[in-house]
């Protein structure tokens, strides 16, 4: 006698549905991705609204990691740290069985005797926390970097975990946020070119293309090119004075800068262009760029303007007009 197949009731359906999202989260959280999905992720750009890329990014990483800190004026997400676990001991490479083995302890669960002998590392907790930038202009990239710590008993705080001590199952975990924010993106997303094709900026070695300049001036304005091509606000923040003129009539400072050249990207191509013409001395402890800033009286086009203070050259203003 063949017994049909007992029917699935609707309630038992949802709880099956459910339980898949669940398995699902959990796997992510796990760092189970494929390397197709790593690969794509890490080679997509995303083309929308600053404002729309950052909230998705922060919802992506706060579903994994609730607790964290963001900052959408400098386009950084901080998780707090999280208490990593492991849904199996393959998940881990160092498991508390193997450590406990390596230590001498016979049973996980031995304990620290009167004599002074060694604690069970089963009591050892391991944490990971991420930061997230999104970074460039549109379209936005995105860049994830992973760190673990470990707490042992009588530790006040856990230890970061570097180098050789770095866990093998941070780079999972690490793959699995990046692919969970890629699909939280999709939408807008687009393979990022192989190669950024913005205007030329001279490499050190080659500090002449800027002009008859101090050479600590040209220095200070390869690194802005190289940030520029690299997308990497953070080093273009360096470069930049504290009260930086980003528009006539505004309120100068540098992370107000920053934002809003994140949030018009053509302002960086005419910072580009403007590199890339060359620049000329304004005085014994200035530099302007383009030429024409300092050669054609009346000039009301874009102006990069370098200053000395004190041993460093910095970005003192980047305008529009006379």
């Amino acid at each position: 006698m063949v017994i049909p197949p007992h029917p699935i009731t609707r309630p038992a359906r949802t709880a099956v549905a459910v339980l898949a999202v669940v398995a699902a989260l959990v796997a992510l959280a796990a760092g189970c991705v494929s390397n197709k999905d790593v690969r794509e992720a890490e080679q997509s750009v995303y083309d929308a609204d600053f404002a729309t890329v950052f909230n998705e990014t922060v919802t992506a990483v706060r579903e994994l990691y609730p607790t964290l800190d963001d900052d959408p004026r400098n386009g950084i997400i901080k998780t707090a740290w999280h208490q990593v676990r492991f849904s199996n001991d393959s998940d881990d490479p160092k498991t508390v069985r193997a450590r406990d083995r390596a230590a001498g302890l016979d049973s996980p669960t031995a304990t620290q005797s009167a004599l002074g002998g060694q604690q069970s590392l089963a009591m050892t907790r391991t944490f990971i926390r991420f930061d997230v930038t999104v970074m460039g202009g549109r379209p936005w990239r995105i860049r994830v970097i992973g760190k673990a710590a470990e707490w042992e008993p009588g530790n006040a705080v856990p230890s970061e975990m570097r180098g050789a001590s770095k866990p093998a199952w941070l780079e999972g975990r690490t793959d699995a946020l990046v692919v969970a924010i890629h699909d939280r993106l999709k939408a807008y997303a687009r393979k990022a070119p192989k190669q950024a094709a913005p205007v030329a900026v001279a490499e050190p070695e080659n500090l002449a293309s800027f002009g008859p300049i101090p050479e600590a001036a040209a220095r200070t304005l390869a690194a802005v090119g190289r940030a520029l091509n690299d997308r990497d606000n953070r080093a273009l923040r360096q470069q930049l004075a504290d009260d930086v003129v980003w528009s006539l009539g505004a309120e100068p400072g540098a992370d107000t800068a920053i934002t809003m050249w994140q949030a018009d990207p053509d302002t960086l191509t005419q910072m580009r262009a403007a590199l890339a013409a060359g620049c000329r001395p304004d005085g014994a402890t200035r530099v302007a760029c383009p030429p024409a800033a300092t050669e054609q009286p009346g000039y009301v086009g874009w102006r990069l303007l370098l200053e000395k203070r004190g041993a460093a050259w910095k970005v003192t203003a980047f305008v529009q007009g006379d």
